[in-house]
Protein backbone atom coordinates (compact mmCIF):
# COMPACT_ATOMS: atom_id res chain seq x y z
CA UNK A 1 0.00 0.00 0.00
CA UNK A 2 2.80 2.44 0.90
CA UNK A 3 4.64 1.39 -2.24
CA UNK A 4 1.60 2.30 -4.40
CA UNK A 5 1.26 5.71 -2.73
CA UNK A 6 4.97 6.43 -3.26
CA UNK A 7 4.61 5.41 -6.92
CA UNK A 8 1.57 7.69 -7.36
CA UNK A 9 3.40 10.56 -5.65
CA UNK A 10 6.45 9.99 -7.83
CA UNK A 11 4.32 10.09 -10.98
CA UNK A 12 2.56 13.23 -9.75
CA UNK A 13 5.90 14.96 -9.03
CA UNK A 14 7.26 13.88 -12.40
CA UNK A 15 4.21 15.39 -14.15
CA UNK A 16 4.62 18.62 -12.21
CA UNK A 17 8.30 18.83 -13.15
CA UNK A 18 7.50 18.16 -16.82
CA UNK A 19 4.80 20.85 -16.74
CA UNK A 20 7.26 23.36 -15.32
CA UNK A 21 9.84 22.48 -17.98
CA UNK A 22 7.29 22.88 -20.77
CA UNK A 23 6.12 26.20 -19.32
CA UNK A 24 9.71 27.44 -19.07
CA UNK A 25 10.29 26.55 -22.73
CA UNK A 26 7.27 28.64 -23.70
CA UNK A 27 8.41 31.57 -21.60
CA UNK A 28 12.01 31.40 -22.81
CA UNK A 29 10.92 31.99 -26.39
CA UNK A 30 8.91 34.99 -25.14
CA UNK A 31 5.81 34.23 -27.19
CA UNK A 32 2.77 33.09 -25.28
CA UNK A 33 -0.50 32.12 -26.92
CA UNK A 34 -3.08 33.65 -24.59
CA UNK A 35 -6.32 32.22 -25.93
CA UNK A 36 -7.93 30.12 -28.58
CA UNK A 37 -10.73 32.54 -29.27
CA UNK A 38 -10.91 35.40 -31.71
CA UNK A 39 -13.21 37.63 -29.66
CA UNK A 40 -11.46 41.00 -29.43
CA UNK A 41 -12.31 44.52 -30.34
CA UNK A 42 -11.31 45.26 -33.92
CA UNK A 43 -8.39 47.66 -34.09
CA UNK A 44 -7.30 49.16 -37.39
CA UNK A 45 -3.61 49.65 -38.22
CA UNK A 46 -4.11 53.41 -37.90
CA UNK A 47 -5.50 53.08 -34.38
CA UNK A 48 -2.91 50.47 -33.45
CA UNK A 49 -0.07 52.66 -34.74
CA UNK A 50 -1.09 55.42 -32.37
CA UNK A 51 -2.15 53.29 -29.39
CA UNK A 52 -1.18 54.82 -26.08
CA UNK A 53 -0.55 58.26 -27.53
CA UNK A 54 -4.09 59.40 -28.27
CA UNK A 55 -6.36 60.25 -25.42
CA UNK A 56 -9.12 62.81 -25.32
CA UNK A 57 -11.41 64.47 -27.86
CA UNK A 58 -8.75 65.21 -30.51
CA UNK A 59 -7.83 61.53 -30.96
CA UNK A 60 -8.88 61.40 -34.62
CA UNK A 61 -6.82 64.47 -35.54
CA UNK A 62 -3.80 63.18 -33.64
CA UNK A 63 -4.17 59.74 -35.24
CA UNK A 64 -4.13 61.29 -38.71
CA UNK A 65 -1.09 63.46 -37.88
CA UNK A 66 0.87 60.52 -36.47
CA UNK A 67 -0.13 58.31 -39.43
CA UNK A 68 1.43 60.89 -41.77
CA UNK A 69 4.64 60.88 -39.70
CA UNK A 70 5.24 57.12 -39.88
CA UNK A 71 8.14 55.97 -42.06
CA UNK A 72 5.84 53.39 -43.73
CA UNK A 73 2.12 52.75 -43.76
CA UNK A 74 0.77 49.31 -42.79
CA UNK A 75 -1.21 47.27 -45.32
CA UNK A 76 -4.77 47.59 -43.98
CA UNK A 77 -6.09 44.69 -46.08
CA UNK A 78 -3.42 42.32 -44.78
CA UNK A 79 -4.02 43.54 -41.23
CA UNK A 80 -7.74 42.76 -41.45
CA UNK A 81 -6.98 39.35 -42.95
CA UNK A 82 -4.80 38.31 -39.99
CA UNK A 83 -5.73 40.41 -36.95
CA UNK A 84 -8.63 41.68 -34.94
CA UNK A 85 -6.15 43.43 -32.63
CA UNK A 86 -2.43 44.25 -32.74
CA UNK A 87 -0.61 46.61 -30.42
CA UNK A 88 2.51 47.62 -28.55
CA UNK A 89 2.73 47.57 -24.78
CA UNK A 90 5.08 47.40 -21.86
CA UNK A 91 5.98 44.76 -19.33
CA UNK A 92 7.62 46.36 -16.29
CA UNK A 93 10.55 44.87 -14.41
CA UNK A 94 9.60 41.61 -12.69
CA UNK A 95 6.23 41.63 -14.50
CA UNK A 96 4.73 38.55 -16.14
CA UNK A 97 2.55 38.08 -19.20
CA UNK A 98 -0.36 38.54 -19.57
CA UNK A 99 -1.23 39.90 -16.11
CA UNK A 100 1.19 42.84 -15.97
CA UNK A 101 0.98 43.91 -19.62
CA UNK A 102 0.35 47.65 -19.97
CA UNK A 103 -1.33 47.91 -23.37
CA UNK A 104 -0.53 51.05 -25.31
CA UNK A 105 2.37 52.10 -23.05
CA UNK A 106 5.07 53.22 -25.48
CA UNK A 107 7.74 54.82 -23.28
CA UNK A 108 10.57 52.56 -22.09
CA UNK A 109 13.75 52.84 -20.05
CA UNK A 110 16.90 51.55 -21.77
CA UNK A 111 18.17 49.31 -19.02
CA UNK A 112 17.04 45.85 -20.10
CA UNK A 113 14.50 45.73 -17.28
CA UNK A 114 11.54 47.18 -19.21
CA UNK A 115 10.21 44.78 -21.83
CA UNK A 116 8.63 45.85 -25.09
CA UNK A 117 5.57 43.68 -25.77
CA UNK A 118 3.80 43.09 -29.05
CA UNK A 119 0.34 41.67 -28.42
CA UNK A 120 -2.72 40.89 -30.44
CA UNK A 121 -5.37 38.50 -31.57
CA UNK A 122 -4.77 36.42 -34.69
CA UNK A 123 -7.64 35.34 -36.90
CA UNK A 124 -5.50 32.53 -38.38
CA UNK A 125 -2.05 31.01 -37.87
CA UNK A 126 0.78 33.23 -39.09
CA UNK A 127 4.55 33.58 -39.13
CA UNK A 128 5.75 37.07 -38.18
CA UNK A 129 8.82 39.14 -38.82
CA UNK A 130 9.78 42.25 -36.90
CA UNK A 131 12.21 45.13 -37.13
CA UNK A 132 13.05 48.38 -35.37
CA UNK A 133 13.49 51.68 -37.23
CA UNK A 134 15.35 54.70 -35.80
CA UNK A 135 13.19 57.73 -36.60
CA UNK A 136 15.90 60.38 -36.06
CA UNK A 137 18.65 58.67 -38.07
CA UNK A 138 16.19 57.25 -40.62
CA UNK A 139 17.68 53.76 -40.61
CA UNK A 140 16.93 50.29 -39.28
CA UNK A 141 18.65 49.40 -36.04
CA UNK A 142 17.21 45.90 -36.42
CA UNK A 143 16.57 44.59 -39.90
CA UNK A 144 13.46 42.58 -40.66
CA UNK A 145 13.90 39.30 -38.77
CA UNK A 146 11.55 36.31 -38.93
CA UNK A 147 10.25 34.79 -35.68
CA UNK A 148 11.39 31.18 -35.23
CA UNK A 149 7.87 29.71 -34.98
CA UNK A 150 4.36 29.99 -36.35
CA UNK A 151 2.01 31.84 -33.98
CA UNK A 152 -1.33 30.06 -33.62
CA UNK A 153 -4.77 31.59 -34.03
CA UNK A 154 -5.99 33.42 -30.93
CA UNK A 155 -4.50 35.84 -28.44
CA UNK A 156 -0.73 36.17 -28.14
CA UNK A 157 1.93 38.35 -26.54
CA UNK A 158 5.66 38.37 -27.12
CA UNK A 159 8.24 40.38 -25.21
CA UNK A 160 11.86 41.42 -25.42
CA UNK A 161 14.05 43.52 -23.14
CA UNK A 162 14.70 47.11 -24.18
CA UNK A 163 18.46 47.39 -24.71
CA UNK A 164 18.68 50.16 -27.28
CA UNK A 165 19.92 53.76 -26.89
CA UNK A 166 17.48 56.51 -25.97
CA UNK A 167 15.56 57.94 -28.91
CA UNK A 168 12.41 57.67 -31.01
CA UNK A 169 11.73 54.43 -32.85
CA UNK A 170 9.15 52.43 -34.77
CA UNK A 171 8.49 48.77 -34.09
CA UNK A 172 7.36 47.10 -37.32
CA UNK A 173 5.54 43.78 -37.78
CA UNK A 174 5.19 41.86 -41.03
CA UNK A 175 3.25 38.75 -41.99
CA UNK A 176 5.20 37.36 -44.92
CA UNK A 177 6.17 40.37 -47.02
CA UNK A 178 3.19 42.49 -45.92
CA UNK A 179 3.72 45.20 -43.31
CA UNK A 180 0.77 44.91 -40.89
CA UNK A 181 1.80 47.19 -38.02
CA UNK A 182 3.99 50.21 -37.30
CA UNK A 183 4.16 51.35 -33.67
CA UNK A 184 5.94 54.50 -32.51
CA UNK A 185 7.78 54.28 -29.20
CA UNK A 186 10.32 56.19 -27.16
CA UNK A 187 13.30 54.96 -25.18
CA UNK A 188 14.63 57.08 -22.32
CA UNK A 189 18.01 56.69 -20.58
Amino acid sequence: MILVNNKNNSIRYLLIILSVIIFMCLVSCNIINLSGSANSTVTSPEAAATAGTNKGGAADTLAQEEKKQLSQQPDETAFKEYFSELGLGKLPEKGSLPLDLKKGDNVFISNGKDHLVIYGNLLKDAKFSNGIYDVKNKNNIREKTEFPMVIKKGGFAGSEPVNIPSGLYEYKIWVGDKLVGVFSFEVKP
